[in-house]
């Protein structure tokens, strides 16, 4: 199996890109024991094929996809957005190793990226751009970081391109505008084809608004 400290690389990417920045947070969603999965990301512990497959099955809830070969050993199939690819994508990847090489590289360095802006940024987040919506500054795919603002800092996020996390757990990312004398808050989409221009939100229902500070567009068209 791959050396530990790589595998703790994946794991902590896959968890970010599913938005979960914040371990315990996973932990308590998915009931995962916080000790095992602390062992898994620091390199105490070996990740297990049973615990690789757990991993996998809670991402999948989250919209990403990626193979318990890719977390344990690198290979095979590194994280995907949305939907699980097709047999046709498998069978490229698996006839194309330039291709898989590359796919794995740049995963490895989005993980490294992923893990300096949260180790840099406290109270930060990272989330998966799920829609064009937000088009034509983030698109389907691409991977967007920012730090949180709540409450009565809410209006710091104001006016700026943010991910927005409501108190069910949902995530989008929406330019973020206040309504006047209400307390409620538009999530603005500059995109005109899209159906849900605009959509009001009350403060009670967000968690948090956090301004996008970073952001990366990761598949290139020969790959996916």
């Amino acid at each position: 199996m791959g050396d530990r400290k790589q595998i703790a690389v994946r794991l902590k990417a896959a968890r970010s890109l599913a938005g979960y920045t914040n371990r315990r947070d996973f932990c308590a969603h998915f009931n995962i024991p916080y000790d095992t999965l602390d062992a898994w990301e620091r390199g105490k512990n070996p990740l297990t094929l049973k615990g690789a497959k757990r991993i996998v099955e809670s991402l999948r809830t989250k919209g990403i996809y990626c193979s318990e070969e890719w977390l344990r050993d690198g290979k095979g199939l590194s994280p995907r957005s949305l939907e699980e690819p097709s047999l046709s994508q498998v069978s490229d990847l698996l006839i194309n190793p330039s291709a898989s090489l590359s796919a794995f590289e740049k995963n490895m360095n989005l993980a490294t990226e992923i893990s300096t802006f949260i180790t840099l940024n406290q109270g930060s987040t990272v989330t998966l751009v799920k829609d064009d919506d937000m088009l034509p500054f983030y698109k389907k795919g691409d991977y967007v970081g920012g730090i949180k603002v709540m409450g009565p800092d809410l209006h710091k996020a104001l006016n700026k391109r943010c991910i927005v996390e409501f108190l069910d757990g949902e995530t989008t990312v929406r330019q973020l505008q206040k309504l006047k004398s209400s307390s409620y808050y538009s999530l603005y989409t500059p995109h005109k084809k899209t159906k849900e221009h605009c959509v009001n939100k009350d403060l009670k229902q967000i968690a948090f608004a956090a301004p996008i500070l970073w952001h990366r567009s990761f598949y290139d068209e020969d790959i996916e």
